[in-house]
Order: C-alpha cells, then sequence, then structure tokens
C-alpha cells in the first residue's frame, strides 16, 4: 500500500502471508529464515531475540497476529540476502473529521469519532 517504506509487507490480523526470499535463482540451495521480534531491537544490541524458522525460499506465516510482527531474513549459508519487515496491523478506518466553532471568539474544536479501537501503534496527525 502507498506510504509503506520499501521492504515492508502489511499484513491484517488473522489473515495468511507469504515471503519470498529470492524471485529466481538456483533451486539447489538451503534457504533459512530467521526473525527479530518486534520490540526486540534493543535487545538484538547486546546478543539478539532472534529465532530460527523454516527452510525454504517461501515462508508462510498463517492466522497472524500482532505478535508476528517483525523482521524477517532470509540466508543461505549464512549470508543474508533479504530482509522484509512485517508489519500486522488492521488498516485505520476512514477518518470522519468534523469541526465547529461554539461563537467567533472561540477556537476551532475538531473531532474524529472512532468506530473502532485502532491497532497499537496507530500514528494519526491533522493538518488544518
Amino acid at each position: 500500500p502507498p506510504g509503506l517504506s520499501r521492504g515492508t509487507v502489511l499484513g491484517r490480523p488473522g489473515a495468511n502471508v507469504t515471503l519470498t526470499c529470492q524471485d529466481k535463482g538456483p533451486v539447489n540451495v538451503t534457504v533459512s529464515w530467521q526473525v527479530e521480534e518486534r520490540g526486540a531491537a534493543a535487545a538484538a544490541a547486546v546478543g539478539g531475540r532472534s529465532r530460527r524458522l523454516a527452510e525454504g525460499n517461501a515462508l508462510l506465516l498463517r492466522r497472524l497476529r500482532y505478535e508476528d510482527s517483525g523482521r524477517y531474513s532470509c540466508y543461505v549459508g549464512g549470508r543474508l540476502l533479504r530482509s522484509l519487515r512485517l508489519l500486522v496491523e488492521e488498516p485505520p478506518e476512514t477518518p470522519r473529521v468534523s469541526c465547529y466553532r461554539r461563537s467567533h471568539d472561540k477556537d476551532v474544536l475538531c473531532e474524529w469519532p472512532l468506530r473502532a479501537k485502532p491497532s497499537p501503534g496507530t500514528r494519526a496527525m491533522l493538518w488544518v
């Protein structure tokens, strides 16, 4: 989707997503996957909290949860080939902002009533 940096994959909670290491290349090499979980960046600086995953060019992640967010990297023979950031989030609802002023000498007040609680980490900014 627009607004996401290159190398970032967006997945919805409960959905399946497939991460691919190489678009093309030798099929007789062993590709291994590793994940550095969200919140582990500080731990990574002191030894890392990363976890080895399945082997293969494509990594299928089923029934995504918010906790599956993180940096997924694939390696061949210990050499990094690709690193992708998986972001598991519900897309934010389209904002319905209403602004009003109680009188001509008062500040303008704007509201965005939410129908559902946004995903953790959601940020919003209003420019007027």
